[in-house]
């Protein structure tokens, strides 16, 4: 229906993720795997009609990829993957960042920032550091949040953001003869952290 009948889902379409967010949180795995797929296709094929129900979607989805059930991550991180692609990236870093920087589960903040750093992909780094005010500084707070979490698997991701921020800014803010350096010390500092 979201690919070939948008015009009969769009009216109900918050009450239609209403009750797919049920069945996401549905015990049978099969009904959840199911729900969640069924996010990534109107996430596909809906796109930015998406934005509105982006947030709550987000919420359940980070909650269901830190499940212990590989079946059940795998799902959500196929629909998580498709948000991102496929919705508007400022609702989706605001999602990301609702649902999941200060989550108590580790495993969620994990999942929050491995999206937040496909995110970064996506939008470009000169978009996120454009200047504007709330994109910027929030993306700049929850990445330095990231970078100093107790959980190691979150500051990988936090700190691998911070290295395209840092060499995004020395590429625009540096000098030209002294980029190459700076490249270098970013290299060695890459080596240090993978022999750790």
């Amino acid at each position: 229906m979201a690919q070939n009948q948008m015009d009969i889902l769009m009216p109900k379409l918050h009450d239609i993720c209403l009750a797919i967010i049920n069945e996401v949180k549905n015990l049978r795995s099969a009904v959840s795997c199911a729900a969640m797929a069924t996010l990534g296709d109107m996430y596909v094929h809906l796109q930015r009609a998406m934005d509105s129900e982006v947030e709550g979607t987000a919420r359940v989805l980070l909650h269901k990829a830190s499940e212990a059930n590989n079946f059940i991550r795998q799902a959500a991180n196929f629909a998580l993957g498709h948000m991102v692609q496929s919705c508007t990236p400022t609702r989706v870093m605001n999602a990301l960042l609702v649902g999941g920087l200060s989550h108590r589960n580790a495993a969620v903040r994990s999942c929050t920032a491995q999206y937040l750093e496909r995110l970064a992909k996506v939008m470009g780094m000169a978009r996120l550091l454009s200047g504007k005010k709330d994109l910027t500084d929030r993306f700049l707070i929850a990445v330095s949040k990231l970078a100093v979490d107790p959980a190691q698997e979150v500051r990988h991701h936090g700190r691998n953001i911070l290295r395209n921020v840092a060499t995004k800014m020395w590429d625009k803010f540096a000098p030209r003869k002294e980029r190459e350096s700076l490249r270098e010390v970013i290299s060695k500092v890459n080596l240090k952290e993978r022999n750790i």
